[in-house]
């Protein structure tokens, strides 16, 4: 044989082997990775579940008029805070782990906190900073200081704006949408209000997705109503801070254009939804949205703020939690304090996982690079799988000794899709006698993330029953947890 055809076999070769190894990772110990479900997440979604809490800042005018929702004939000359510190914002946010806010950068009384081009209803004509302030910048600004995702509300609704729901405020919008988008570094999240926006066609959201896809293409849209086809997530049909249960990621998306005749599907979605668009849980620390000095008294507990975190990030969600800052321009000291415990709380809680180093036994498992330990190995890039064929699966996870728990998280790989239907979770002391946990009996969903609470329990052994399923169980953490108050 030549030397030149010994060298070709010898490239050939290399080409296979090399192109074999690109395909290991799914095919290591002869053992293929399940195939996805239904619809899946997009890169963004993926990341925007991982933020769990997102910051939401009702701040301007209406904080100056004591409203919620201004009509947009105030005056500029009202806007005039004297303390404003942005960076104060973020510091309350990094105390508690919050890692994403996302700011008002207009209402729908219209006032712009920035010093736009476009309309002289803004900052640039208030006393603040003898109208040379830009709010939007000093926000966008601690963030980045601070390492925290920003992100824009930028109301469609316009009180203030005669063109509102024309061709003409179409314009407007997108001239305004640009301007956020170019010049404050990267946003993470445009959240369009559907509230007062019926006048907006399809057209115009088209129109504007269109920016945020070129301008920003990492950008998560909340989307609602006309804007439905171009949401990577979704209001789930409250703003008492309750996720449904089930809920699904998943939903059709007429459900979430058709709003008022469809909350239940907003709130629980729909387990055969062709769109994954999961829930966004917006809610308020206080009884408004915007600040009032008579609401000091009325801060949400850090009890209610823990029930809200289980029924929304619990709940397969993202919270979105609102804290208006005052007139000073400043987040409120009672605010900040339970913000404070909150954040305390769900590290405390969450830091050791009981099942930790749990000897687990299962029917159906895949084999040894899906094997069960990967559940309670606390790392993000692995999980436990069932063969395929087996939609159902008993997992036995035994602790080594008795613990007290009351607490219980489960975490699906979402990149696989909804594949789990239904499930259970009970406890023995002897291994023998199994007594079901009400809280997490006869459950359906789980998503990201699905929390339960319930009052302590003490077991050797804790059982997962997989009852029902699309596909073969795909679980990336069990845990069971002590709530640390």
């Amino acid at each position: 044989m030549s030397i030149k055809k010994i060298v070709l076999r010898l490239k050939n070769r290399l080409v296979f082997v090399a192109a074999i190894g690109a395909f290991l990772p799914f095919y290591a110990n002869g053992q293929t990775a399940p195939t996805p479900v239904g619809p899946v997440p997009n890169a963004r979604q993926i990341e925007w579940y991982h933020r769990e809490i997102i910051a939401f800042f009702h701040f301007g005018m209406n904080t100056f008029t004591n409203d919620n929702e201004g009509d947009g004939t105030a005056s500029p000359e009202r806007f005039n805070p004297t303390a404003l510190d942005c960076n104060q914002w973020t510091s309350v946010l990094k105390s508690a782990g919050i890692g994403t806010a996302i700011f008002v950068a207009k209402h729908a009384d219209g006032f712009c906190n920035w010093p736009t081009a476009h309309t002289n209803y803004s900052v640039k004509n208030s006393p603040w900073k003898n109208g040379k302030g830009d709010v939007v910048k000093e926000f966008t600004d601690a963030c980045k200081s601070a390492g925290i995702k920003a992100g824009i509300y930028l109301g469609p609704h316009d009180r203030h704006d005669s063109r509102y729901g024309t061709a003409d405020y179409s314009d407007y919008y997108a001239s305004q949408l640009s301007e956020l988008l170019r010049n404050y570094g990267p946003i993470w999240e445009i959240w369009w209000d559907g509230a007062g926006a019926d006048k907006l066609t399809q057209a115009f959201y088209t129109r504007w997705a269109d920016s945020v896809r070129h301008l920003q293409p990492n950008c998560v849209v909340f989307g609602t109503k006309n804007s439905y086809l171009f949401a990577d997530c979704r209001w789930m049909g409250n703003e008492s801070g309750i996720a449904g249960d089930p809920c699904w990621s998943t939903i059709n998306p007429s459900s979430i254009k058709e709003e008022p005749d469809h909350i239940n599907e907003l709130n629980h979605g729909e387990v055969n939804g062709t769109a994954y668009a999961p829930a966004e849980v917006d809610v308020s620390i206080r009884p408004s949205w915007f600040y009032h000095t008579e609401e000091d008294a009325h801060v949400k507990s850090v009890a209610a703020l823990w029930d809200i975190y289980f029924n929304s990030v619990g709940h397969n969600s993202v919270l979105l939690l609102n804290y208006p800052p005052n007139k000073e321009g400043l987040v409120s000291p009672i605010d900040a304090k339970r913000t404070d415990s909150l954040g305390a709380l769900i590290r405390g809680t969450f830091k050791t996982n009981l099942a930790s180093g749990a000897a687990i036994k299962t029917l159906h498992s895949r084999g040894a690079k899906y094997q069960p330990s990967y559940m309670v190995d606390n790392l993000e890039n692995t999980y436990y799988a069932a063969a395929d064929g087996f939609n159902t699966d008993t997992i036995v996870f035994n602790l080594g000794a008795a613990k007290t728990f009351d607490v219980l998280m489960l975490q699906e790989v979402i990149e696989l899709g909804h594949r789990t239907t239904g499930w259970s979770v009970e406890y023995s002391k002897n291994g023998k006698t199994w007594i079901p946990i009400p809280e997490a009996t006869g459950k359906q969903s789980i998503g990201y993330k699905w929390l339960v609470k319930f009052k302590p329990v003490t077991a050797t052994q804790v059982r997962l029953r997989i009852t029902d399923g699309k596909a073969s169980p795909a679980i990336h953490t069990f845990g069971i947890y002590k709530q640390q108050m």
